[in-house]
């Protein structure tokens, strides 16, 4: 039998797509936080367990296709720490000014995916946190490299490895069978920075086509997504960007209506460390085994006495 994963909750967004390169947001974290009249807070993962899509026509007639992909981010340990790193920078200025966000319960901080150009009536991402007044952070924000969450988190993470490829593997003693040894590798590659610590600012894709020729073909294709039942895709900060890259459009059509629902089954907290919980967890179990120990001890010394 599956793991129960427990209560799913529904997200529904409804964009207006008119052309390629439109952009729409999804904030899970606002739409829940409206939805169930609590603060889900940004700092979280949200465990994704479903989509559907599908499109409509703007009135009576017309259809069209249209191809895209879903952008976001896996809540990696650099990416993590860039998010917790920013938040800290955010709290120290605030208490510089004699403010102290925990008195406020409506302030969350709040950063969206990128600083891409948003389509429609989520152009504005609402209560984005500034440090400077003006320019809003972002995860990945290439328009303002000093308001990137990742960017910044990266100038001061040093890749392990640095060299070129060439050097990148050593080709050991020279033999009598060669004077100058092989590396035993061809193609030399560098596959990774070696450093656990770089905030990534490669997105994770999901790509999906959608058709809807009532006119024509009376063809209709919707995305209907699901995971193992005991598993999840885990979106960073809830935040999550539709982007449209190809459109068609049938019969007279100049839009179309792109119908989502994204199916939540949870979220958790990304703001603690991980490393800091084992040593404290660690150190907790070290205590118990010599409690334990001191008392096996005693007993003995006890039984000792009692013979003589």
């Amino acid at each position: 039998m599956g793991k129960e994963l427990g209560q799913i909750h529904s997200v529904n967004q409804r964009y207006v797509v008119t052309a390629a390169g439109d952009n729409f947001y999804t904030d899970l974290a606002g739409q829940l936080t409206e939805q169930l009249q609590t603060l889900v807070r940004c700092g979280t993962y949200h465990k994704l367990v479903g989509v559907d899509m599908n499109i409509t026509t703007l009135g009576t007639l017309g259809g069209g296709q249209i191809t895209g992909s879903i952008l976001y981010y896996a809540p990696t340990k650099g990416r993590c720490d860039a998010f917790r790193a920013a938040f800290k920078s955010m709290k120290e200025q605030m208490k510089i000014q004699g403010i102290d966000m925990r008195e406020n319960k409506l302030y969350d901080f709040r950063a969206p995916l990128n600083d891409s150009a948003i389509t429609g009536p989520t152009a504005t991402f609402p209560n984005r946190a500034t440090l400077d007044g003006s320019n809003g952070l972002a995860l990945n924000n290439v328009g303002t490299p000093g308001a990137s969450i990742f960017g910044v988190h990266n100038r001061s993470v040093q890749p392990q490895y640095t060299g070129s490829t060439a050097d990148l593997f050593g080709s050991g003693f020279d033999t009598v069978l060669q004077s100058a040894g092989t590396d035993f590798v061809l193609n030399d590659t560098v596959p990774y920075t070696g450093d656990r610590n770089v905030a990534s600012t490669e997105y994770e894709r999901i790509p999906f086509t959608l058709s809807y020729t009532p006119d024509t073909t009376d063809l209709t294709i919707g995305m209907e997504w699901r995971p193992d039942p005991a598993l999840f895709i885990a979106v960073m900060c809830g935040q999550m960007q539709v982007v449209i890259e190809e459109v068609n459009f049938d019969g007279g059509a100049s839009a179309l209506e792109l119908n989502c629902n994204f199916m939540v089954s949870g979220w958790k907290s990304i703001m603690g460390d991980p490393s800091k919980k084992k040593r404290r967890s660690s150190s907790k179990k070290n205590a118990r085994m010599s409690a334990a120990v001191k008392a096996i001890d005693r007993h003995l010394d006890n039984m000792q006495r009692r013979r003589k």
